[in-house]
């Protein structure tokens, strides 16, 4: 895997969700903030990869 495209698709998916409301982006897909900075840091932890929020 491109670990380079990887990171750009995810940065930019996560800046154009931030655009109105994040939280209210995750909540919306059964997430909570706490799910999310668990996935946030297994995707940097793992792949390097770093995201917008």
């Amino acid at each position: 895997m491109n670990t380079e495209k990887f990171r750009q698709l995810m940065y930019a998916l996560t800046k154009h969700a931030a655009r109105d409301s994040f939280i209210d982006f995750i909540e919306g897909w059964g997430l909570t903030w706490e799910d999310y900075k668990e996935i946030r840091e297994y995707l940097k932890e793992t792949y390097g990869v770093e995201t917008y929020v």
